[in-house]
């Protein structure tokens, strides 16, 4: 999976990340850790991947950083931002 490469455009401020979506009018606030993940996602990244890099950058245990890309990938997959599938 990865995040859309059309009409999405985002600006980073203070560490946070705020995603636009031109084609639909909306947008998606995330922290620093959201922020981290987006930025992995501009290119084909499976959930493990985000996962184990959140992990390591974070240095919090793999099953709470799993539950936490899950979420944030439930997330964008409701607002439509990504393309393919999240793949473990």
């Amino acid at each position: 999976m990865r995040l859309r490469g059309d009409d999405l455009t985002w600006q980073e401020i203070d560490g946070e990340l705020v995603i636009l979506d031109l084609a639909r009018s909306s947008y998606l606030t995330t922290n620093g850790t959201g922020a981290f993940l987006a930025k992995l996602l501009v290119e084909e990244r499976s959930a493990d991947d985000l996962a184990a890099a959140l992990a390591a950058e974070y240095g919090i245990d793999e099953a709470d950083a799993r539950e936490d890309v899950a979420a944030f990938v439930a997330e964008l997959g409701r607002l439509e931002l990504l393309e393919g599938t999240p793949a473990e």
